[in-house]
């Protein structure tokens, strides 16, 4: 019976060892848990979300001709400021999108329609398109513009932006603080002051990019000195078309 009891006492002693083992195995893994899910859930470095701006249509009333080159104007407005400004958005390069719409022969009409914007998107490689329309009546002005999700056709942000020609700048960079909010993003400079000259600051520069397009930089450069005459609040814009080509 001793020798029973002994064996029992070995037994038990090396049962509670086990036990007291994998507690301790146990309690290890919980202490060193946290880090490992620290480590899981610490932040990538999330790589910039692709976004094309389209041209906006011309809905002015009257005068439509004269506003017409701010169809690609204030696109390419918008594009520069963007770029500039926000730090996780990948703004489609102007001549990426042009070039796309010469192809399917859009270039001219200076508006594609969303199923049309939705298509070049998803071949341009972007994750979320900007289009819209502007009104100019008399000296008043509004911009509607639509942000839209390319997979699944979902709009992001409708928007419409009011005022006077002498604000257009500002109407400008509030629609691109409006659309880089929508990414969680907040422009550093959207200031812009308001000015007699800035629509035809506006129109000069949208000019001057036609003539870029059609490879004529001499007079483009002569739009873009006019722009700044105008409004040094274009300077960005101009010196970002200079570059551009």
């Amino acid at each position: 019976m001793g020798i029973h009891m002994h064996k029992l006492t070995l037994i038990c002693a090396f049962c509670l060892l086990v036990i007291l083992s994998f507690i301790s195995g146990c309690a290890e893994v919980q202490v060193q848990q946290p880090a490992a899910e620290q480590s899981a859930q610490a932040p990538s470095a999330e790589l910039p979300t692709p976004l094309a701006i389209f041209p906006f249509e011309n809905n002015a009333v009257t005068r439509h001709e004269e506003y017409e080159p701010l169809t690609g104007g204030l696109a390419a407005m918008l594009i520069t400021d963007l770029r500039h400004e926000s730090t996780n958005l990948k703004i489609i390069e102007r001549n990426r999108i042009k070039e796309l719409l010469q192809e399917i022969d859009l270039s001219q009409s200076g508006y594609v329609d969303q199923a049309t914007a939705l298509r070049i998107g998803k071949l341009l490689g972007a994750r979320s398109i900007a289009f819209g329309s502007f009104v100019v009546l008399g000296e008043q002005v509004r911009i509607d513009a639509r942000l839209v999700n390319v997979e699944t056709s979902e709009t992001i942000l409708a928007e419409s932006i009011n005022g006077t020609s002498d604000q257009f700048l500002q109407l400008e960079k509030k629609l691109a603080d409006k659309l880089a909010g929508a990414f969680q993003e907040r422009l550093a400079s959207t200031q812009a002051s308001a000015s007699a000259n800035t629509m035809n600051a506006a129109l000069a520069f949208s000019k001057g990019l036609e003539a870029l397009d059609r490879g004529d930089r001499q007079e483009a450069e002569s739009y873009f000195r006019k722009t700044i005459e105008l409004d040094p609040g274009f300077t960005r814009q101009v010196e970002s078309a200079r570059l551009s080509k």
